[in-house]
């Protein structure tokens, strides 16, 4: 083992040789490439010292563990030069305080034989000092590598990995080393030995990482929940530092009693961290302290808006559950009630979390106390005297007698007040200032828009609702007028042609059709008809039902059609009523004198139906702005105003369009063009399978 760690360490000492001067020939000039040379010079003469150590085996312990202290101490002050433009927090800027004071007072306590300055401050030369101040070191420096690469921009993080990575690994092989020396007051030996191949392995990688960062300009960003976690796990660590070393002197002075108290000790502490990691109130008092402490602000506003907006936004619960949640969790309160407007101008509780109510609670809008609320946007502490010393302003009894309630925060929009969220107090007690209120006002006035917002949705949605109701209806009602309409035909011919059998077999006709179509508007508001399916049916056809149902009426249409047997995808009864419709209003247009023609068309892939009338006409205004217009009629009581609407809306769910050429005193042209579907017979051919050749 002898020649191994000196043949270790020389390769350690080689390795670093060949890195400084390839660093050196590659410097540029930069403070920070400079001690990272500086540090690996140092690891040379470290790497050399320590194989003649071995060779000599006789150079006093104070001398090794010098060259250690240095060694950490020259990367100590590189890895402090990479935080040169980060404006760091005030734990931080203590940490490197503390840091580099470490290695300094280290270093003169292991010249002690020498100096003497051990026995200057009163103390004893140990080896477990020096071990021991170490072991902080190696732990100091891993926090400031976590800080480095948690808060550098994503795109420099390629870039310090591998530094990352090698420092890293030389931290915490030494903590394990320095832990192990500790413990035993003596240094494995195998440990040891590897200690310098391993460490002449991380050159390349630092070689690539001072390639990656020939600035070595890092632009680093520190948020507090790094500031946070990096804490946590510094103590946490400190924490098992301790329980280990406890454990370590229970069992060597503990006789038969000594390791059974040590598993005993070590199975508490565990449990101990447990408990602490998942207490709320611990980590809330770790938080405070340290914004107290270390920051200017006691709120990270970015981190609050950000928590706020995630918040509101998810969907894990309802929405006012999560306002309630939002505004608690910026003051760390684990418990609150949102109070809304209510319709009968009073407050009412509208979510709870984890704060029970009374039941009926109910708050009258006109207090003294929900005017200051909105004038002010006061935000009360229920713990102070009333506002102003006015005992009318005092917060209602039905409030203050909430379990452990604390603040009344006010949801204020445009000068409303649409609620209020009472805050139950705080994890851990904290005084209460103008940081936290100005930004409980800031995210009141966000929830009480989100919450308004919500409360528009909904009524828009009833709108919506009721907007579709009263079109069904509209619907319905203009069928029903048709349907009358027919009727009062009949009855107004019934006197002199009830003895002509013709006009009696269309009055039957007419009967029985409109029999039909009232079941089927019957069925339609029962919801027992299932959605009209589109199918290949005879244009022909439809137009035969469209034009039996208008003949009642005069003057009859002409009906020119055409040759070919034209097929469209579509359904029979609707497209016959939007037919008739239109053959109707031209009937009415053209009055009982007038003229009503019908042709059809075969053109280019589409079947076009042209309904001509002798009428009034239209001029261009009425066309673009009323005819199509839903409710809009010329009828007077007579009509709905959705037929026009409701006809052409449908030719166009077809993928056909309608048009309408009039001129005022000479009638109008309604096109209706719908496209063209295969023909029964062409289909049934298309569908049979083909023959094999």
């Amino acid at each position: 083992m002898h020649v191994i760690i000196i043949a270790s360490y020389l390769t350690a000492a080689a390795a670093f040789l060949a890195g400084t001067a390839l660093l050196g020939v590659s410097w540029r000039g930069q403070r920070t490439g400079a001690l990272l040379i500086l540090a690996t010079m140092v690891s040379v003469l470290w790497g050399v010292f320590l194989a003649y150590t071995e060779w000599q085996r006789a150079v006093a312990v104070n001398w090794v563990l010098l060259a250690e202290v240095l060694r950490y101490g020259a990367w100590i002050v590189f890895v402090s030069a990479l935080f040169s433009a980060w404006p760091m927090s005030g734990l931080l800027r203590g940490l490197h305080v503390v840091a580099h004071a470490l290695w300094v007072l280290l270093a003169l306590y292991c010249l002690g034989p020498v100096t003497g300055f051990p026995h200057a401050i009163g103390l004893p030369f140990s080896a477990s000092v020096p071990l021991i101040g170490m072991l902080l070191l190696a732990l100091t420096g891993v926090v400031f590598l976590e800080q480095i690469y948690r808060n550098v921009k994503l795109e420099q993080r390629w870039a310090l990995k591998f530094l990352v990575i090698a420092l890293g690994l030389l931290f915490a092989y030494d903590i394990f080393l320095y832990s192990y020396a500790v413990l035993y007051r003596q240094f494995n030996v195998s440990a040891w030995a590897a200690r310098g191949f391993i460490d002449a392995l991380l050159v390349p990688l630092l070689l690539v990482a001072a390639a990656r960062n020939p600035q070595w300009s890092l632009d680093v960003g520190v948020s507090r929940r790094a500031v946070f976690y990096s804490t946590s796990l510094l103590v946490v660590a400190l924490y098992i530092i301790a329980t280990a070393l406890g454990g370590y002197y229970v069992r060597l002075y503990g006789g038969d009693w000594g390791r059974v108290a040590e598993i005993t000790l070590v199975c508490f502490a565990l449990l101990l961290v447990l408990l602490i990691a998942f207490s709320g109130q611990a980590r809330s008092r770790l938080r405070v302290f340290l914004h107290k402490n270390f920051f200017s602000f006691r709120h990270d506003y970015r981190e609050e808006w950000l928590r706020l907006t995630a918040t509101l936004s998810a969907s894990d619960t309802e929405l006012p559950q999560r306002a309630v949640r939002a505004i608690a969790q910026i003051m760390d309160s684990p418990a609150g009630v949102l109070f809304m407007h209510g319709e009968a101008d009073e407050f009412v509780p509208e979510a709870r979390w984890n704060m029970p109510t009374p039941a009926g609670l109910k708050l009258p809008a006109d207090m003294p106390v929900f005017g200051l609320m909105r004038t002010r946007r006061w935000i009360y502490d229920l713990s102070e005297p009333p506002p102003l010393g006015d005992e009318q302003l005092r917060a209602p009894a039905e409030l203050t007698d909430l379990p452990r309630a604390w603040l009344l925060v006010p949801l204020v929009l445009e000068n409303r007040l649409v609620g209020f969220v009472v805050l139950a107090q705080a994890r851990a007690r904290r005084a209460f200032d103008w940081e936290d209120i100005d930004l409980l006002r800031a995210a009141g006035s966000q929830v009480a828009g989100i919450m308004a917002q919500a409360a528009d949705a909904r009524r828009l949605a009833e709108a919506r609702q009721f907007e579709g109701f009263n079109r069904l209806t509209a619907f319905l009602m203009h069928d029903l007028k048709n349907l009358a309409a027919q009727q009062s035909l009949l009855l107004q011919n019934a006197e002199r042609h009830k003895h002509n059998p013709a006009f009696v077999d269309d009055m039957l006709a007419t009967v029985a059709n409109s029999v039909q179509r009232i079941s089927r508007l019957l069925e339609q508001l029962r919801g027992d008809v299932a959605p009209a399916k589109h199918g290949r049916v005879s244009l022909a056809a439809v137009l035969d039902k469209a034009l039996d149902e208008c003949r009642a009426q005069s003057p009859r249409p002409e009906y020119l059609p055409v040759t070919d047997d034209l097929w469209v995808q579509t359904d029979t009864e609707q497209l016959a009523t939007v037919l008739g419709h239109v053959i109707r209003n031209a009937q009415d247009a053209a009055q009982a004198h007038g003229h009503v023609m019908l042709r059809v068309k075969h053109e280019s892939g589409h079947a076009t139906i042209e309904i001509e009338d002798d009428g009034a006409g239209m001029d261009e205004d009425f066309i673009r702005n009323r005819l199509f217009k839903p409710f809009f009629t010329t009828k007077a009581s007579k009509g709905m105003g959705i037929g026009a609407y409701q006809a052409r809306a449908y030719v166009h769910s077809l993928g056909g369009t309608m048009r309408v050429n009039s001129t005022p005193g000479q009638g109008s042209v309604f096109t209706i063009q719908l496209p063209l579907a295969e023909s029964a017979e062409v289909a049934l051919v298309a569908d049979k399978p083909q023959a094999a050749p």
